[in-house]
């Protein structure tokens, strides 16, 4: 056997010749590579489909410039807390501000950011810091995720850590997500009084194991009630100590467990809500139990956190003073894992086997961290290919958008946006109809298609008219074919087909559904069929549905059960993405059938 190796970076292409059948065989391969982490930055990588066994480091290129009032720390540390598993598994709610304009939105996205609390060093600062010196040690809270080896912060986000700090690092960089609610909440708006009762839901913070967690509160931190907050049990207990009621119930709870702790509140008390699952799972509450003579407070601290900066300094100082007067001691036991581990912690923490505070080290690892080239390079590519990463250049630029029920003002108004506001050039838009039906005036979209080619023209793209049915999955897979064949493949989907007739449900025929359901519950599994026996790479598949079926009673049921079944598939297809417009649409357009 004859063998021949080139080697180059991290790449290598070995060529061997069999003496026996004589065949080439070229075997190409790669490897790992540690990082020095004093001279590269790198991050922890999220991607699709959102597995916690695909977490990966990747080096990260771009220095991040330094704004006025910014600084980069070198994170040593981080903590771990549950919301960073629920990010890391792409299940964490969207926490956008509906206040602000698109251009006010933050620039990362928090959804997929993991990591908020970090212990660091100063390494860089703007030139409008004065408080601060490189080479300082710090201890922050950021809602842009800090499983970074560098991070750029607001500096009214961070203080400074005095050297008779009795806490290390490890300790420390897990602290200021639990301080920073805790002290906000009890002092900043409940304005709690000495001699007042504060009762605290799952103390432990996990759902197993609660005697033995009960004994380490009750023996480490000398807390005489301890309760089971798993059933109702605890309500006759603590009525039998404190017959006049709660002052304060730092709530995690939901349903029954949630309407019996409220009945526990004395007169004028404050119900405090630190558990997000039930508020975006939009769960039911009686608003008779919300008592008039108590007061609710609703924490979402990530969401403050923008809001409160130097009330959020103020509350970290305040902190670290009384960790140095010892009033204040590191939560017990305190788990650390290397970066190499951060799937194993993460996992850990998804477990729900979690006692005390779980944290991991980043550039304070003595443990080398492996990086995969190629893969850190392709993960580079489609992360810095653009803000959003939907709209990629490979599908803004090299690929087509197909839409379906494209002739409808949704179709139309969508294709506008997509064109003026990410840049894409060629979209195709299919339907049953032709466009010479499109073009004339008596069409209820004329006047958007005519907008639509005014915009086409202005920037440049192009927009194919398709006539086809996507209920009939031969021409879908025909037309999917044909476009991949060209220079500019398919490479979105968006699904808007519609045939809107309301009728109530004793009223529903067999004609009346053969007519309504095929276009959104046949299109849509046409459409997935089609790009995946064609092997297409879809970089996105929006779905369209109304929430009109959940918030009125209309008698489009029909229409309901197309939008039930889209709202199945969403949650099976893992890389599906339902965007939000407003103002399109028959709905827009008809406003009288909003108040049938």
């Amino acid at each position: 056997m004859i063998s021949s190796r080139y080697s180059t970076g991290t790449c290598e292409v070995v060529l061997r010749l069999n003496d026996t059948t004589n065949q080439k065989q070229v075997q190409h391969s790669t490897w790992d590579y540690e990082i020095d982490a004093d001279q590269k930055s790198f991050r922890l990588c999220v991607p699709q489909p959102r597995f916690l066994s695909e977490l990966t480091w990747i080096e990260e290129h771009r220095k991040k410039e330094l704004l006025p009032g910014m600084v980069e720390v070198r994170v040593h540390c981080t903590g771990i807390n549950f919301r960073d598993v629920l990010k890391s598994r792409g299940l964490y709610p969207h926490t956008r501000t509906f206040t602000q304009s698109d251009n006010e939105q933050p620039k990362v996205n928090r959804d997929t950011q993991p990591g908020s609390d970090f212990v660091g060093t100063i390494v860089r600062l703007s030139s409008t810091i004065t408080n601060f010196q490189i080479g300082d040690h710090v201890v922050g809270f950021t809602g842009n995720g800090t499983y970074h080896s560098n991070i750029v912060i607001n500096s009214k986000l961070i203080v400074r850590i005095p050297s008779e700090c009795p806490l290390i690092d490890e300790q420390l960089c897990g602290m200021p997500t639990p301080l920073l609610i805790v002290i906000y909440s009890l002092k900043y708006r409940v304005h709690l009084q000495s001699n007042q009762t504060v009762l605290i839901h799952a103390a432990t913070g996990a759902a197993t194991e609660t005697e033995v967690k009960r004994c380490f509160l009750r023996e480490y931190y000398c807390i005489e009630h301890v309760f089971n907050s798993r059933d109702t049990s605890f309500v006759n207990q603590i009525r039998q100590i404190l017959p006049q009621g709660l002052d304060v119930i730092v709530n995690s709870l939901s349903g029954n467990l949630l309407n019996e702790s409220i009945k526990l509140l004395a007169y004028h008390g404050n119900f405090v809500e630190w558990g997000e699952r039930h508020i975006y799972d939009n769960n039911n509450l009686s608003m008779f139990q919300l008592r008039s003579d108590c007061n609710f407070h609703v924490i979402d601290f990530i969401s403050l956190a923008d809001h409160i900066s130097p009330l959020i300094h103020l509350m970290l100082e305040e902190a670290i003073h009384l960790f140095n007067q010892q009033i204040l001691r590191a939560v017990e036991p305190t788990v650390c894992y290397e970066p190499s581990q951060v799937i194993e912690a993460l996992l850990r923490c998804n477990s729900g086997e979690v006692m005390g505070k779980t944290v991991f080290r980043i550039t304070s690892s003595d443990q080398p961290l492996n990086i995969n080239k190629q893969k850190s390079d392709n993960l580079l590519k489609i992360v810095n290919d653009g803000n959003n990463e939907m709209f990629s250049s490979e599908v803004c630029n090299q690929g087509t958008i197909l839409i379906s029920g494209g002739f409808g003002g949704l179709g139309l108004t969508m294709s506008r946006w997509m064109i003026e506001q990410r840049g894409v050039k060629h979209i195709a838009l299919i339907s049953r109809r032709t466009l010479v039906e499109l073009e004339k005036p008596s069409n209820p979209q004329y006047d958007d298609w005519l907008r639509l080619k005014r915009t086409t023209k202005q920037y440049n793209a192009q927009v194919d008219v398709v006539q086809a049915d996507v209920t009939n999955f031969q021409q879908v897979y025909n037309l999917i074919g044909k476009f991949n064949k060209t220079s500019h493949p398919i490479r979105g989907i968006i699904h808007s087909a519609v045939v809107p007739e309301d009728r109530t449900l004793n009223n529903l025929t067999q004609e009346h559904l053969s007519l309504v359901l095929p276009p959104k519950v046949r299109g849509v599994w046409y459409l997935h069929q089609a790009t995946q026996l064609l092997h297409a790479p879809i970089h996105l598949f929006i779905m369209f549905l109304s929430t009109r079926n959940y918030l009125l009673k209309v008698t489009s049921a029909g229409y309901n059960g197309d939008n039930h079944f889209l709202d199945a598939v969403a949650h099976r297809f893992t890389k599906f993405n339902l965007l939000a417009v407003s103002g399109t649409g028959m709905f827009h357009r008809h406003k009288e059938m909003l108040s049938t």
